[in-house]
């Protein structure tokens, strides 16, 4: 390989790693601005939601499982074993409390913030 040859790939070269650093530095302040495209929805979780229901004041009055699926269904259909598991979670990490609630006279389980 002649000199010349050599030099023309070695700027190829660094022309490529300063475009790749270039763009991995806006990705992360794309990251810390939220999502990368604006168009997409953000893929939030289960948790998520639930605290995003918080942060609305849903949690304000004593809430059970069966009353998070029913008002996360129309947005975010799962199961009710998910719902109690991610609340349960949740309350562990600190971000709910555990209360208790009078249903059809049975005493059980709710969260409240």
């Amino acid at each position: 390989m002649s000199q010349d040859r050599l030099v023309e790939s070695l700027v190829q070269v660094k022309e490529l790693v300063e475009e790749c650093i270039r763009l991995a530095g806006r990705g992360k302040a794309r990251a810390a601005h939220g999502s990368a495209d604006p168009k997409r929805p953000s893929k939030a979780g289960l948790p998520e939601k639930i605290l995003a229901l918080r942060d609305k004041g849903f949690f304000s009055q004593p809430r059970t499982g069966n009353e998070v699926q029913a008002k996360l269904n129309p947005t975010y259909p799962c199961e009710l074993d998910r719902v109690l598991m991610a609340l349960l979670r949740l309350m562990k990490r600190k971000k709910l409390r555990k209360a208790s609630k009078i249903v059809e006279g049975k005493k059980q389980v709710a969260y409240v913030w």
